[in-house]
């Protein structure tokens, strides 16, 4: 069990104690993205840019899982913020396991240059040059919040996750290391069945 008290115990002192929860790695992803994004541009002419990234084919290897992306099974439906290289990220993917089944993902998540970084020095210089191709943990707050569903069987246990991604890219390509926010990282998640 993760034994770092929570910084909230001195806050409330009279209140419960609580430790802070845990990260456990879960698995790597690596996708590649369509080089041909659509912009719809700017709904109603209003602050943020529609774009689509096709996802063209990816793979994901863990402990406990191992899938392929279905092949032009997902896109990420992402709005740049005007004037800024700062995007907000709606991605749904569906993969294959290599024992047959499938899980579907979502991911919500953030892309902007990070704070005091020389990438948000030349943004802030010139916000028109384009992104980076390549962004690593040292120039990109870059994350998502997942969400994986599976249907009855061996990954059951998906569906009672909170996950977090954390990314980087090389220029179609992008990495996710995905975590579980878990109070019990010495523990494998149980699976979670309705009963009758």
């Amino acid at each position: 069990m993760a034994s770092n008290p929570s910084p909230g115990n001195g806050v409330y002192p009279n209140g419960p104690s609580m430790r802070q929860p845990s990260l456990s790695w879960m698995y790597r992803l690596e996708c590649d993205i369509s080089k041909e994004e659509l912009d719809l541009g700017a709904a109603h002419d209003a602050g943020t840019i529609r774009k689509i990234s096709n996802i063209e084919r990816g793979t994901l290897k863990g402990l406990d899982i191992e899938a392929t992306l279905l092949p032009l099974g997902g896109a990420d439906w992402l709005t740049v913020i005007k004037g800024t290289h700062s995007m907000t990220l709606d991605a749904r993917y569906t993969a294959r396991t290599t024992d047959g089944h499938y899980i579907y993902f979502r991911a919500h998540g953030l892309y902007r240059p990070g704070p005091g970084t020389d990438y948000a020095m030349a943004v802030e210089h010139d916000w028109e040059q384009p992104p980076k191709a390549v962004v690593t943990q040292d120039d990109v707050e870059f994350f998502s919040h997942l969400r994986l569903e599976a249907g009855p069987g061996p990954y059951n246990w998906v569906n009672g996750l909170i996950c977090v991604g954390v990314m980087v890219c090389e220029r179609e390509k992008i990495w996710i290391d995905a975590y579980r926010l878990t109070n019990f990282p010495d523990r494998k998640p149980e699976s979670v069945v309705a009963k009758s």
